[in-house]
């Protein structure tokens, strides 16, 4: 018998089937709503960076007017002093653009703030913002696509491959079948790759079909390979469950018990063993307490309001280049202030690397401890091709402190020497651009993630092979 021809029967009987079709439809309705929050999301998003970008070009323009009205002699033209300006007048937002792959998922940007706005003063000023979203929304997270493909596409590939060897065994029809001129492996690879087919095709087509309903533009720089990436990954996942169906049919049971083998498969792989690595990373490697660092944070401030001009006099100590600009007179308050905040970062610091450290361990703890799931290892990969993950945020965070330092030099200097700000000084103004992390760092993480999951779905699928050499299929 031809492979083309036992194909067709399968498909055949597979079409026939209202189970899978409704199965089917579930999941895709689940992909659709994934995808819809995805979008909806990523256009909030980018209608709020539009928003605060359309701000800070509305203030920043009538700022720039005014200080040339006053350069030109207009003496009603009131600008105010360049410290103010630094921390409030002429301030900027560093923008974190959401990636062309944004609608895929949603992953952790609901918690980490996609744009700042900087200030001369202090980091811990302006990185902790006020928090108006539901806390329980905010656990629970939202469904995005990359969910949909993580916790529910299994149960999908579950529901259609776990009958493979027990039901042909239990209606009797195994025997006909190998009537033929045909092997038991042939016949059960042959199903399986309808099934795996059916399923596959579906979840890759509605994935391309979201991409080009999001405007996604294929053609932008990066936009191509990472999207092979997305697609790679729903197949090696895909394979990884494949791989497990093959395994349980490969033990020879009936039915019900391979639905329920699979079911605890799931329930460890997606659920079980998240939870644990969680609770052990948050119980050997706890978060530091941002409570205590404000508590600290506010000591150290009053300790160095408290000194007065000795912290005053120790900050130009360990700072000559300021005290070269002239010594800070009794009218430059803001002088005085960025002073008593440089001091108090001073004292800081070894608080700071204490905590930096602290999520740096907890943050190496979850890397280590996240081979022990491939769901882990698929949702932070979809996440980082995405661009939704927490290393594209580092990545941007760390530009933020970069630019944050530009910005207070910019104006500590005229800070000090009590110097007003020109037409020429404020076109000058730093300005924040983003620069995307490289794709090969993106595809390097990603290819590592799909080899540990691709290694215990090969060895999986290579033990049900041999197994099933010895699994009886007569009818029992």
């Amino acid at each position: 018998m031809r492979s083309s021809r036992l194909a067709r029967f399968e498909w055949q009987l597979l079409a026939s089937d209202r189970t899978p079709w409704l199965m089917v439809l579930l999941f895709g309705a689940m992909m659709l709503y994934g995808a819809w929050n995805g979008v909806s999301w990523t256009r909030f998003q980018e209608q709020t960076i539009a928003d605060v970008s359309t701000e800070e070009a509305t203030r920043l323009g009538k700022l720039g007017a005014t200080i040339e009205r006053r350069a030109a002699g207009d003496t009603t033209a009131s600008v105010a002093p360049v410290g103010a300006l630094g921390a409030a007048g002429a301030v900027r937002y560093a923008i974190l653009p959401p990636a062309p792959l944004a609608p895929l998922a949603v992953g952790s940007s609901d918690l980490f703030p996609y744009y700042t706005k900087v200030s001369l003063r202090s980091k811990q000023s302006f990185i902790v913002n006020d928090e108006i979203e539901n806390p329980h929304n905010l656990l629970a997270g939202r469904f995005d696509l990359a969910f949909a493909i993580v916790f529910v596409l299994p149960l999908l590939i579950m529901a259609l491959t776990y009958n493979l060897v027990s039901a042909e065994r239990e209606q009797g029809t195994m025997a006909l079948i190998l009537s033929q001129p045909v092997t038991a492996r042939r016949v059960l690879l042959l199903k399986l790759a309808v099934r795996v087919a059916f399923v596959l095709g579906l979840t890759l087509l509605l994935t391309l079909g979201v991409i080009m309903a999001a405007g996604v533009s294929l053609t932008a720089p990066g936009v191509l390979p990472k999207l092979l990436l997305w697609l790679a990954v729903v197949v090696v996942y895909s394979a990884f469950w494949i791989a497990a169906a093959i395994a349980v049919n490969a033990l020879g049971r009936n039915s019900a018990t391979n639905a329920l083998a699979l079911l605890g498969v799931w329930l460890t792989v997606v659920v079980v063993i998240p939870s644990l690595v969680a609770a052990v990373v948050t119980t050997f490697y706890p978060a530091p307490s941002r409570v205590a660092l404000t508590t600290e944070l506010r000591r150290v401030s009053d300790q160095a309001a408290a000194q007065g001009d000795t912290a005053v006099s120790q900050f130009l100590a360990d700072h000559p280049e300021m005290a070269q600009l002239g010594a800070l007179s009794s009218r430059n308050a803001w002088g005085r202030t960025i002073a008593l905040q440089e001091r108090t970062e001073d004292a800081m610091r070894p608080t700071y690397a204490a905590f930096d450290a602290a999520l740096d361990a907890q943050r190496g703890a979850a890397d280590r401890l996240r081979i022990l799931s491939p769901a882990i290892l698929v949702q932070d990969a979809l996440h980082d091709i995405s661009g939704r993950s927490a290393t594209r945020y580092r990545h941007y965070a760390a530009q933020v402190d970069t630019f944050h330092q530009a910005w207070q030099q910019f104006f500590f200097r005229r800070v000090f020497a009590e110097a007003t700000i020109t037409p020429a000084d404020f076109t000058a103004l730093p300005a924040f651009a983003y620069v995307e992390e490289p794709t090969a760092a993106v595809t390097r993480r990603v290819t590592t993630a799909l080899l540990l999951v691709l290694l215990p779905a090969v060895l999986l699928a290579l033990w049900g092979a041999s197994r099933l050499r010895t699994v009886s299929l007569a009818e029992r």
